[in-house]
């Protein structure tokens, strides 16, 4: 279908609303033993009040990678509901509510939803955003992440048999031609699982990979798949 001028235009002005609707710091929240809570900055750099919603969820990988939410009260966050004067910056808190599990890590979600105002329902048509931030609860003793990598007839795969979660920022890919190519990101919890699709007109064949990590830098590299 082609893109008229118009629609163009709309498109852009859409994507630059919801990337300026409000901005969040940090993007990952990690707690443990030593610290059980703490702050995040939320930015309004728009013209008009800015009203979010606070949601937490429980975050597994249960079937090969996939992600499943749960509502979840493991997580304070404070206040849940908040408005944000134009140009204006607020404090929310997240923090947990009950003991750290030595030689476990859980993983949360917390949603940041937009919510519809006057002003904005008044202004016409409007993009919400929704901002949904990693939060890692580490106890004590946790063992590492181990990441077991193989390569498959799609395409690459990674397996986390650790303890810990592994987030892989990029991914590179290079083949027997010296062709590359970088995909990602990905979040592996434990016993989840990272999965890449091969890239359009490379074969199945022996490749090197170069990851980066949150567990420092990876490589190695993978015969063909079975037949």
């Amino acid at each position: 279908m082609r893109t008229t001028p118009f629609i163009a235009a709309l498109i852009g002005l859409l994507l630059t609303q919801a990337a300026n609707a409000f901005q969040v710091r940090p993007v990952r929240v990690d707690l443990g033993s030593r610290a059980s809570a703490t702050q995040l900055m939320v930015h309004n750099p728009t013209n008009r009040p800015l009203l979010l919603q606070a949601e937490v969820f429980d975050w597994s990988q249960p079937d090969e990678g996939r992600d499943e939410l749960r509502p979840s009260t493991a997580l304070i966050v404070n206040p849940p509901i908040v408005e944000i004067a134009p140009g204006a910056s607020q404090v929310v808190r997240v923090g947990l509510r009950g003991p750290v599990e030595a030689g476990v890590e859980r993983s949360y979600r917390v949603w940041l939803t937009q919510v519809a105002t006057p002003e904005l329902l008044e202004s016409g048509v409007q993009l919400l955003m929704r901002v949904s931030l990693p939060v890692f609860v580490t106890g004590t003793g946790t063992p590492p992440p181990q990441p077991q990598w193989r390569q498959t007839k799609a395409g690459v795969e990674m397996s986390n048999t650790g303890a810990r979660h592994i987030q892989v920022r990029a991914l590179k890919l290079i083949d027997t031609d010296g062709r590359s190519t970088t995909l990602g990101p990905c979040y592996a919890l434990p016993a989840g699982q990272c999965r890449w699709a091969r890239p359009p007109g490379w074969a199945a064949g022996a490749l090197r990979w170069e990851a980066d990590s949150d567990a420092g830098p990876l490589a190695g590299a993978l015969d063909a798949p079975a037949e």
